[in-house]
C-alpha cells in the first residue's frame, strides 16, 4: 500500500460514527413526530359549541350545520406544530360572508360565538398555509338551517 492510500484511508470516517449520527436524526425525527399528536388530542367540548380541527390537512369537519336564529360556539383547534414550514403552525378560520378572519396559534385553540345567522352556506378558509383558500382541502362550508 502506498503512502497517499494509506492518508486516504486514515481520513475516511468510521462507518460508527455514520450509523451513530444516522439513528441521532432518526430518533430526532420520531421525537418531532411524536410531540404534537400528544397535544392533538382535544379536551372536552365546549359547553354548547363544537369544536373544528384545523391541520395541514385541511379542517375536520368541513361541513358544519347549525340552526339559524340562536348563536352557536366554534372552538377551532390548531394541533400542528411551528415546525410547519408553510406558515410556521399558524392556521385560520376565515370566512369574507361572514367578515372573520381568526389566526389560531400552533398547538393552540381559539373559540368564537357566531349568530343568530340567518339560513344560508357560509364558506370558510385558511389562507395561510397548504395552498390557501384555493385548496380544496383549506375550505370549508357552515350551513345554516331553519
Amino acid at each position: 500500500m502506498t503512502r497517499r492510500a494509506r492518508r486516504r484511508r486514515k481520513a475516511a470516517v468510521p462507518p460508527w460514527l455514520i450509523w451513530g449520527a444516522a439513528g441521532v436524526v432518526v430518533l430526532a425525527a420520531v421525537a418531532l413526530a411524536v410531540l404534537p399528536m400528544r397535544a392533538t388530542r382535544p379536551g372536552p367540548p365546549t359547553a354548547g359549541g363544537r369544536e373544528v380541527v384545523i391541520t395541514m390537512g385541511g379542517f375536520s369537519p368541513a361541513h358544519i350545520v347549525e340552526a339559524a336564529g340562536k348563536p352557536f360556539s366554534l372552538t377551532i383547534i390548531n394541533p400542528d406544530s411551528s415546525f410547519h414550514t408553510d406558515g410556521g403552525g399558524w392556521h385560520q378560520f376565515g370566512s369574507d360572508s361572514l367578515k372573520l378572519d381568526v389566526r389560531i396559534a400552533p398547538h393552540s385553540r381559539e373559540t368564537i360565538t357566531l349568530g343568530p345567522l340567518p339560513p344560508g352556506r357560509y364558506e370558510f378558509y385558511c389562507d395561510i398555509c397548504c395552498g390557501g383558500k384555493t385548496s380544496p382541502s383549506m375550505q370549508g362550508i357552515l350551513e345554516i338551517t331553519g
